[in-house]
């Protein structure tokens, strides 16, 4: 077990540790706890497995100057019981450990990468020593290869504590350590934006952001187009106004992008100016991005291409420039029946939307790719629809739009009954004053076996009228039914059966 006496993190052994290399000794201590667990030793300190010299939180090894590369090991290694932070983390529970301390020159961020050898599952703890209270800054734990990174704002004369211990279950065995300053932050404005577009990539330890100006003028649309790049994964954006002098959190963004997209944005009234764009990474690992900005053109913003009844809209979107979306106006004068058919390559990922004059999605034909169809019921009124890009393809694209106007039909046989051989005509009527083809189904009916097929007659409806001709052959119950076929003009409809006796 570890020492169990003054435990405090500024104890006078710690203090003395600061000053002074690890002894002949120890160093053969810890070749021999490397060569243990190369040879499948398990964490029990034995003759053959020394305890590390940095077992102890008090007897942390001092790292003198960065950057630094500690080849380090868990093997022989204790908890530290009724410590501070000794024997859980922000990875879960915890075993073995071993320590090191850091007192920083200035402020600065300071990053920590941990490799684990073997099947080691770790976890790597930062604590700012304050007086006797250790104070958790970062925590990260190895992912499936066995890394572990973070990084940390270090004060200036700071004293940091870093612990490495095993996951509770885990095997013991050797480490590397890394400690370093990374690349500092980048600050406002960020370097100018090219009129095409920049490439990049960020991480959470090395490049935390990526900066770019672009000076935008009031009362102009731009389309902000931030795309992941290779390797999938997030990143975020953030727009800031002119004159701005720090990305720090709390910041006035004016515009904020999650996990990739894209943005219409129009500075007001004497807001126009040189603007700075920031770009930080979501997750592990570095994330490849792509960034645009670019003035929007009448195709991609209000009022919006007009789409006529049966006209063909023609585009392209690009989903790594700013070509993201093409927006049509359409006017609906009639209750209709809207198709919207979207002829696109199977490579294309697009999505169609329709919207109302309040922008409000009300229909999407979403998720999928290649050609794809909408289809909704729409009152008269003004309405949009949207043609927008999504996964960074790029591809030619055709939108059809088809409006018919909602029918009702009506079918009359002209009296409720009628003698055998009398001729009658069965009157159908199509509102609103639609013409086209009608259909009539006419059946009997047998005592026995219920209503039976008779026949079916055709009429062509002009200007919502057809009359079908019917003699009745013999006495009995009748019934027909009627549907109309529709037209370019006109959504096809149907009515069910009028009823005939003839006696």
């Amino acid at each position: 077990m570890k020492k169990r006496g003054n435990m405090s993190p500024v104890s006078k052994t710690h203090h003395a540790a600061i000053g002074r290399r690890p002894s002949v000794r120890a160093a053969i201590a810890t070749g021999l706890a490397v060569l243990a667990a190369m040879l499948g030793t398990t964490g029990v300190a034995t003759a053959a497995t020394a305890t590390p010299p940095n077992d102890n939180q008090a007897d942390a090894q001092v790292i003198h100057s960065l950057p630094a590369t500690i080849a380090g090991t868990t093997v022989g290694a204790t908890t530290d019981p009724g410590t501070p932070g000794s024997e859980s983390s922000c990875a879960g529970s915890t075993a073995a450990s071993v320590w090191y301390s850091l007192r920083s020159a200035g402020a600065q961020r300071v990053a920590v990468n941990l490799a684990a050898s073997g099947a080691l599952e770790a976890s790597v703890d930062v604590y700012h020593v304050v007086r006797s209270q250790l104070n958790s800054v970062a925590c990260d734990r190895t992912e499936v290869k066995g890394k572990a990174s973070l990084s940390f704002n270090a004060s200036k004369n700071g004293l940091y504590l870093i612990r490495v211990a095993a996951l509770a279950g885990s095997q013991l065995a050797p480490f590397t350590l890394e400690v370093f300053l990374p690349t500092p932050e980048v600050r406002p404005p960020g370097s100018p934006l090219p009129a095409g577009g920049v490439s990049g990539q960020v991480d959470p330890i090395q490049n935390v952001n990526a900066a770019y100006a672009v000076t935008l003028r009031s009362g102009v649309s731009y389309l902000i187009n931030l795309a992941n790049g290779r390797g999938g994964g997030c990143v975020s954006g953030r727009l800031y106004p002119p004159g701005t002098r720090s990305f720090e959190e709390g910041s006035p963004a004016v515009i904020h992008i999650n996990c990739r997209g894209y943005r219409l944005f129009t500075p007001g009234a004497g807001q126009g100016g040189r603007y700075s764009f920031e770009v930080t990474p979501q997750g592990r690992g570095v994330k490849h991005f792509r960034l645009q900005v670019a003035r929007a053109n009448p195709s991609e913003t209000a009022p919006g291409i007009p789409l006529g009844n049966y006209a063909h809209g023609h585009g392209r979107l690009d989903g790594r420039g700013v070509q993201v979306l093409r927006l049509y106006r359409m006017d609906v004068n009639s209750h209709s029946n809207l198709t919207l058919r979207l002829k696109a390559p199977p490579s294309a990922d697009f999505n169609v939307q329709l919207r109302n004059v309040n922008g409000q999605v009300i229909a999407c034909a979403c998720g999928e790719s290649g050609s794809q169809t909408l289809q909704h019921q729409l009152q008269p009124g003004r309405y949009y629809a949207v043609v927008s890009d999504r996964d960074n393809s790029t591809g030619n694209f055709t939108l059809v739009r088809e409006s018919r106007t909602i029918t009702t039909t009506r079918l009359s046989f002209g009296a409720a009954s009628a003698h055998a051989g009398q001729s009658l005509g069965i009157a159908v009527k199509v509102s609103p004053g639609a013409s086209g083809p009608v259909t009539v189904d006419i059946e009997r009916f047998d005592p026995v076996f219920g209503w039976q097929f008779y026949g079916e007659s055709h009429a062509v409806a002009s200007g919502g009228s057809a009359t079908v001709g019917f003699t009745p052959p013999a006495v009995g119950r009748w019934r027909a039914k009627a549907s109309y076929g529709g037209s370019r003009a006109f959504s096809p409809s149907a009515v069910g059966f009028s009823y005939l006796l003839v006696s």
